[in-house]
């Protein structure tokens, strides 16, 4: 098999890269040298993050603490916990629950319900809180781990870009635009139930991404699938016939590689926290180790069917059925429960009906400026008139006379996320590329998913589920934002700008609105 010459001699973190690049197009390789400054510029961005979203949560009252309730129940060989606990019930060692939402009540023969639920979400944040639930019980502080996983998730971000040819300066700055500039952000200050869950599903991902960059031994190959000589061999092998063909398809995929393998154990783990992440595993077919499509196909498929098979066996015996009934069921609360926000009872949790309506929150939720009467969907007591005191003046974080509001429904990622237009330029330099057809596959069919659902991840700032397919998108990202000679490019620093001061004013509203 021919292998065209790297487009990169060295990575980002060896010495060189960390100051000046060639002036050929940034791209993938395989690490090389390992800079200390690299390190410190890692650790430094992951503290300083960690601090800013502590800062932007100095008090802890979230109450969506859903996964404390589920590992204190494995902690006591269950899966299922008492619900609800009222006031006059609650204990200091069973305190009350009755204000959660999105759980499956458990009934016995004749319908009528025992007392119990169960949590409908993959268990993977739950094991995740097991030891600290061990340790505190319920006074387990989930939000606390919620911004050290946020920290943590920008250490790991720097460390997956160390998997591409960039300057050092790139490299942070695209860390800087994640840590800011997207929803992370938000999801790190909040810590509730669902944004845990996306929280530890993004950092296991992002490992994922960074092994395969980092083993990926067609870095310049721009053909998608095979070389010449692949491609004769592949004619040979169908004039031998059917044995020809075995011989070739064992000789292409067999024995597995290493790294790819633990690339799709990484995914199938991080699918454990948050279900539609498996859909990105076309990925892992284009990006990583093993020298063919075919061997990167069958390495991964391997390494994610341990954690695949394990979240399909746990759903089976503790419900009797593939598929958790708990969505369904919460499905049909919030179709008549919620009206306002279009959801229809006659149609399934997953709908390709949904996805128009979606894609007007994903690309055209835009805030309400300068609203005389506050959004229907905010929580107020409807109709609820804004600026009515006499002199009332318009200020930015005024919750009475605002200049804007954000909706809770959702703000579009071209407003809340800007910075992820950078991925454009890189597409457009390298559009057949394995890397870019692996994003633009993982990305289409993990948002494609997640727009057919019936919810969009009511109440947030953002549009929290673009973190199912950020780590996949965020390499393109990185490559566009190097311009020429590898040197960030003006439009990637105004866009950074932007995107951490529009994600500073949407934290700040979220926190006054109390979402």
């Amino acid at each position: 098999m021919k292998v065209q010459p790297s487009i990169a001699e060295g990575s980002a973190d060896s010495p060189e890269s960390a100051e000046s690049v060639p002036s050929t197009a940034p791209g993938v390789s395989t690490p090389a040298r390992r800079s200390p400054l690299a390190w410190v510029v890692g650790l430094v961005l992951a503290l300083t993050a960690l601090a800013i979203y502590a800062a932007c949560n100095p008090e802890h009252w979230n109450v969506y603490n859903h996964f404390v309730w589920q590992a204190d129940a494995y902690l006591h060989g269950r899966v299922s916990f008492p619900y609800p606990i009222g006031p006059d019930q609650g204990t200091s060692w069973q305190p009350v629950n009755d204000y959660l939402q999105d759980v499956y009540p458990l009934t016995d023969a004749g319908g009528s319900p025992t007392g119990q639920v169960l949590l409908p979400f993959p268990p993977l944040p739950a094991l995740v809180l097991l030891p600290f639930v061990a340790l505190w019980g319920f006074a387990t502080d989930q939000e606390a781990i919620a911004l050290c996983l946020g920290g943590l998730g920008v250490g790991l971000m720097f460390w997956m870009l160390g998997g591409l040819r960039l300057q050092l300066r790139v490299r942070a700055m695209v860390t800087v635009l994640f840590a800011t500039g997207t929803v992370w952000w938000w999801a790190s200050v909040v810590g509730s139930t669902w944004y845990l869950a996306h929280l530890v599903a993004v950092n296991v991902a992002l490992l994922a991404v960074g092994v395969t960059l980092r083993h990926d031994d067609l870095a310049a190959d721009q053909d998608p699938w095979s070389e010449d000589e692949e491609a004769e061999a592949d004619a040979e092998a169908r004039a031998g016939g059917p044995l020809g063909r075995a011989r070739r398809l064992w000789a292409t995929t067999w024995p597995p590689d290493r790294s790819q393998i633990l690339a799709g154990f990484l995914l199938g783990v991080a699918a454990t926290a948050r279900l539609p992440l498996v859909f990105a595993a076309p990925w892992f077919i284009m990006v990583g180790g093993g020298g063919s499509w075919r061997r990167r196909l069958v390495s991964a498929a391997i390494g994610g069917f341990l954690p695949m098979a394990a979240l399909l066996g746990y759903t089976y015996a503790t419900t009797g059925e593939l598929l958790h009934p708990g969505y369904d069921y919460q499905y049909r609360l919030e179709a008549y429960g919620y009206p306002t926000l279009g959801y229809n009872p006659a149609w399934s949790v997953e709908d390709p009906r949904y996805v128009p309506q979606n894609l007007k929150i994903l690309f055209g939720a835009l805030p309400a400026i300068a609203p005389d009467v506050a959004p229907d969907t905010l929580g107020f007591s409807a109709p609820h008139l804004l600026c009515t005191e006499p002199g009332a003046t318009r200020s930015l974080f005024n919750t009475e006379c605002p200049l804007a509001i954000p909706l809770d429904i959702g703000t579009s990622i071209l407003v809340s996320a800007p910075g992820l237009l950078l991925a454009l330029f890189a597409f457009r330099q390298r559009l057949s590329s394995r890397v870019a057809l692996g994003t633009f596959a993982a990305v289409g069919i993990v948002g494609l998913f997640n727009l057919m659902h019936f919810s969009q991840g009511w109440v947030q700032w953002g549009y929290r589920f673009s973190l199912d397919f950020l780590p996949f998108l965020l390499p393109m990202v990185a490559l566009g934002a190097a311009g020429a000679g590898g040197r960030p490019r003006l439009t990637a620093w105004a866009l950074v700008v932007a995107g951490a001061l529009v994600n500073l004013w949407g934290v700040i509203w979220g926190g006054l609105l109390a979402w």
